[in-house]
């Protein structure tokens, strides 16, 4: 599996081998999960973004 994540203005976004899965707003917190089956609690994969 490949993720990459890129960061536009106030937003952050994940994709999984090309596909969206993860979104997130990063001036109000909000987020949505676009593909559950790739982002659970068992997915052994963190997003954290350096504090500013």
């Amino acid at each position: 599996m490949a993720f990459t994540k890129e960061t536009k203005d106030n937003e952050l976004y994940v994709y999984m081998n090309g596909k969206l899965i993860y979104k997130k707003w990063l001036k109000t917190g909000q987020s949505k999960v676009f593909d559950v089956m790739a982002y659970d609690k068992y997915t052994e994969y963190s997003i954290t973004e350096p504090e500013k």
